[in-house]
Protein backbone atom coordinates (compact mmCIF):
# COMPACT_ATOMS: atom_id res chain seq x y z
CA UNK A 1 0.00 0.00 0.00
CA UNK A 2 1.38 3.09 -0.92
CA UNK A 3 -1.42 5.82 -1.58
CA UNK A 4 -5.10 6.50 0.31
CA UNK A 5 -7.41 8.25 -0.98
CA UNK A 6 -10.77 9.40 0.72
CA UNK A 7 -13.79 9.93 -1.34
CA UNK A 8 -16.76 11.88 0.60
CA UNK A 9 -20.45 12.84 -0.47
CA UNK A 10 -19.95 15.97 -2.18
CA UNK A 11 -23.26 17.58 -0.14
CA UNK A 12 -21.93 16.77 3.29
CA UNK A 13 -21.54 19.85 5.36
CA UNK A 14 -17.52 20.27 6.32
CA UNK A 15 -17.87 18.66 9.50
CA UNK A 16 -19.58 15.86 8.55
CA UNK A 17 -16.84 15.09 5.88
CA UNK A 18 -14.48 15.33 8.27
CA UNK A 19 -16.15 12.67 10.65
CA UNK A 20 -16.49 10.49 7.85
CA UNK A 21 -12.83 10.88 6.76
CA UNK A 22 -11.61 10.23 10.42
CA UNK A 23 -13.84 7.02 10.89
CA UNK A 24 -13.06 5.81 7.38
CA UNK A 25 -8.86 5.98 8.65
CA UNK A 26 -9.68 4.90 11.72
CA UNK A 27 -10.96 1.29 9.98
CA UNK A 28 -7.98 1.19 7.84
CA UNK A 29 -5.29 1.64 10.33
CA UNK A 30 -6.47 -0.95 12.25
CA UNK A 31 -7.14 -3.13 8.89
CA UNK A 32 -3.29 -2.35 8.10
CA UNK A 33 -1.12 -1.06 11.04
CA UNK A 34 1.62 -0.76 9.16
CA UNK A 35 0.12 2.61 7.55
CA UNK A 36 1.60 4.73 10.62
CA UNK A 37 4.99 3.99 12.11
CA UNK A 38 5.12 1.75 14.71
CA UNK A 39 7.78 4.03 16.42
CA UNK A 40 6.75 7.78 17.72
CA UNK A 41 7.94 10.83 15.15
CA UNK A 42 9.12 13.30 17.48
CA UNK A 43 10.63 16.62 16.63
CA UNK A 44 13.70 18.60 18.30
CA UNK A 45 10.85 19.88 20.83
CA UNK A 46 9.84 16.63 21.97
CA UNK A 47 6.23 16.83 19.92
CA UNK A 48 4.99 14.05 18.62
CA UNK A 49 3.83 14.30 14.92
CA UNK A 50 2.00 12.30 12.62
CA UNK A 51 3.65 9.06 11.54
CA UNK A 52 1.70 8.32 8.11
CA UNK A 53 3.88 6.36 5.80
CA UNK A 54 1.81 6.89 2.60
CA UNK A 55 0.12 9.74 1.00
CA UNK A 56 -3.64 10.26 1.62
CA UNK A 57 -5.77 12.51 -0.23
CA UNK A 58 -9.54 13.69 0.21
CA UNK A 59 -11.75 13.93 -2.60
CA UNK A 60 -15.25 14.19 -3.40
CA UNK A 61 -18.04 12.74 -5.33
CA UNK A 62 -21.71 12.14 -5.73
CA UNK A 63 -23.40 9.64 -3.71
CA UNK A 64 -24.35 7.32 -6.75
CA UNK A 65 -20.58 7.59 -7.78
CA UNK A 66 -19.69 6.52 -4.02
CA UNK A 67 -21.80 3.26 -4.78
CA UNK A 68 -20.95 2.42 -7.74
CA UNK A 69 -17.13 2.56 -7.10
CA UNK A 70 -17.25 1.29 -3.86
CA UNK A 71 -19.08 -2.26 -6.21
CA UNK A 72 -16.92 -1.72 -8.92
CA UNK A 73 -13.92 -3.04 -7.09
CA UNK A 74 -15.58 -5.47 -5.67
CA UNK A 75 -16.63 -7.01 -9.01
CA UNK A 76 -12.73 -6.21 -10.83
CA UNK A 77 -11.56 -8.33 -7.74
CA UNK A 78 -9.24 -5.92 -7.38
CA UNK A 79 -6.16 -5.68 -4.53
CA UNK A 80 -7.25 -2.01 -3.70
CA UNK A 81 -8.79 -2.10 0.25
CA UNK A 82 -11.94 -0.25 0.28
CA UNK A 83 -14.44 0.49 3.36
CA UNK A 84 -17.49 2.39 3.14
CA UNK A 85 -19.13 4.34 5.59
CA UNK A 86 -22.93 5.24 5.16
CA UNK A 87 -25.62 7.57 6.56
CA UNK A 88 -26.87 4.54 8.79
CA UNK A 89 -23.95 4.93 10.43
CA UNK A 90 -24.50 8.29 10.82
CA UNK A 91 -28.04 8.54 12.41
CA UNK A 92 -26.73 5.27 14.98
CA UNK A 93 -25.09 7.23 18.06
CA UNK A 94 -23.06 4.38 20.22
CA UNK A 95 -25.18 1.94 18.77
CA UNK A 96 -22.93 -0.14 17.17
CA UNK A 97 -25.14 -3.85 18.10
CA UNK A 98 -28.10 -2.06 16.29
CA UNK A 99 -25.11 -0.46 13.14
CA UNK A 100 -24.15 -4.41 12.93
CA UNK A 101 -27.60 -5.28 12.56
CA UNK A 102 -28.85 -3.06 10.05
CA UNK A 103 -25.75 -3.17 8.05
CA UNK A 104 -25.63 -6.98 7.97
CA UNK A 105 -29.41 -7.04 6.20
CA UNK A 106 -29.11 -4.31 3.87
CA UNK A 107 -27.61 -3.39 0.90
CA UNK A 108 -24.93 -1.24 -0.22
CA UNK A 109 -27.35 1.64 -1.49
CA UNK A 110 -30.14 1.25 1.61
CA UNK A 111 -26.99 1.80 3.66
CA UNK A 112 -26.36 5.07 1.60
CA UNK A 113 -22.83 5.48 1.94
CA UNK A 114 -21.23 8.78 3.14
CA UNK A 115 -18.07 8.14 2.15
CA UNK A 116 -15.27 5.21 0.96
CA UNK A 117 -11.89 5.08 1.71
CA UNK A 118 -9.63 2.89 -0.61
CA UNK A 119 -5.47 2.07 0.20
CA UNK A 120 -3.73 0.22 -2.73
CA UNK A 121 -0.39 0.82 -5.02
CA UNK A 122 0.02 4.70 -5.89
CA UNK A 123 -0.76 4.05 -10.15
CA UNK A 124 -3.82 1.84 -9.12
CA UNK A 125 -4.98 4.26 -6.64
CA UNK A 126 -4.73 7.70 -8.88
CA UNK A 127 -6.17 5.51 -12.14
CA UNK A 128 -9.01 4.75 -9.84
CA UNK A 129 -9.78 7.83 -8.42
CA UNK A 130 -8.96 10.57 -11.31
CA UNK A 131 -12.57 11.13 -11.50
CA UNK A 132 -13.39 12.47 -8.52
CA UNK A 133 -11.98 15.84 -7.49
CA UNK A 134 -10.21 17.58 -4.49
CA UNK A 135 -12.47 18.19 -1.17
CA UNK A 136 -12.02 21.88 -0.51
Amino acid sequence: MKRVAIIVDKNLEIGAAANVTALLMGQLVINNPSLYSDQPVVDTDNVQHAGIKYSTLILKGGKNQIINFSKSLLSDKSSVECVVFSKTGQTLNNEFEVYKEKISNSSIEETEPVGVIVAGEDEEIRRLTKKFSLLK
